[in-house]
């Protein structure tokens, strides 16, 4: 049997999604049962409440605050809000748990899989997971002789803050038998810790075909519009995509939660969406306009024309992801506007598919690789028993 531990208790687009798509490959590819453990520890799923629940660390202990920001927003658009929580919960219930939630790492136990793969998204980002998380990094007490595998995990940047280098050195030596990493800039930080061989994998969500995808979408009745997915509000994005709009004559549609007092009367609402609304809206957009990593991704599976504007803080990732496609020219450099007609050119999808397949068997091979050697580990022992 084989568990998966990662984001998937987030009412986020792009988390579910890669969760969803590592749990179909892996079962793609014998890997037994394939269960999503159900660690769902309050600091991280409490941001996600109506009010929201904050967690914050300070001299290794988390401290709790209501977001009160987010409370005004999410009553502010309380139908939008709670209809969003319903589709959330359906998919997630649909495709990835049913199972009780686990709060604490303590409470754990590993013993029933003979591995786990830990990842991908930002399991080990302490701003993401209010320090180092036991659970993502393997202080998990009951392991038993399962076998940690970390695939595609991410910093959300190229390296960790210095205060975190011993716990982490300590965690993967002793908990990860392999390390793959999301973001190839972020590979040689972590081989100076953990002494084997470190590779890159492709984000998930590429290692299903579009086809794939579109088996589990739900598109809308709209089609030929501008889509708009923000995880930052920036005001230049923000004027270029009303400017886009105009000379395009095209309507937008935002499907992720308004800031407060930024809700326009040109922007169309369907942030109640879920997952597979989500990819539906990809299916049926002529444009995507987007500083989300995912919101990039997806662009690239189904092949629209996009542009993605630089993140303050975590731009890594997306900057991985356009190079490992040739795609550096969709990415618009912070506190630039870009000319409409950049965003009309045409991309080379051939070339980007040859890109993507050639990733896809790497990323694939990383996968096989954990697989195989846990087999024949567990079968080496039921040998020697």
């Amino acid at each position: 049997m084989t568990g998966l531990l990662t984001f998937h208790w987030a009412d986020d687009y792009g988390a579910m999604l890669q969760a969803y798509a590592l749990k179909r490959c892996l079962e793609s590819f014998d890997a037994g049962k394939v269960e999503v453990i159900p660690y769902e520890p309050v600091k991280l799923t409490g941001r996600y409440w109506l009010l929201p629940v904050i967690g914050v660390e300070t001299n290794r202990k988390i401290r709790y605050f209501p977001g009160y920001y987010g409370f005004i927003r999410n009553v502010t658009h309380l139908g939008t809000f709670l209809r969003r929580r319903k589709n959330m919960r359906c998919f997630r219930r649909m495709y990835l748990t049913r199972e009780p939630a686990v709060r604490r790492a303590c409470r754990l136990s590993l013993k029933k899989y003979a591995h786990v793969f830990i990842g991908s998204d930002q399991v080990w980002n302490p701003e993401i997971t209010v320090g180092l998380d036991d659970a993502y990094i393997g202080n998990i007490g009951e392991k038993g002789d399962c076998r940690l595998i970390a695939y595609g995990a991410s910093f959300g940047k190229d390296f960790l803050p210095g205060e975190y280098h011993e716990d982490f050195e300590n965690a993967v030596n002793r908990n990860f038998s392999d390390i793959s990493m999301r973001e190839k800039s972020a590979a040689p930080f972590v081989k100076t810790f953990f002494h084997r061989h470190i590779t890159d994998v492709l984000d998930p969500t590429f290692l299903l075909t579009s086809k794939e995808w579109k088996r589990i979408a739900r598109p809308p009745k709209q089609k030929g519009y501008i889509l708009y997915i923000f995880t930052e509000y920036n005001a230049l994005m923000h004027q270029y995509l009303h400017d886009l709009s105009v000379k395009l004559g095209k309507k937008v549609i935002q499907v992720t939660m308004p800031w407060i007092g930024r809700r326009e009367n040109w922007i169309r609402l369907e942030a109640e969406s879920g997952p597979s609304e989500y990819i539906g809206f990809f299916q049926k957009a002529d444009y995507v306009v987007t500083n989300s990593f995912h919101g990039a991704a997806f662009s690239v599976l189904m092949e629209k024309k996009f542009l993605v504007f630089s993140h303050s803080n975590k731009n890594a990732r997306i900057e991985n992801l356009l190079e490992r496609f040739d795609l550096e020219s969709r990415l618009v450099e912070r506190g630039k506007i870009p000319s409409e007609e950049i965003m009309l050119r045409d991309i080379d999808w051939e070339h980007v598919g040859r890109l993507m397949e050639k990733e896809r068997e790497s990323s694939a091979e990383f996968i096989k690789k954990g697989l195989s050697i846990a087999k024949n580990s567990a079968m080496t022992r039921r040998i020697r028993n």
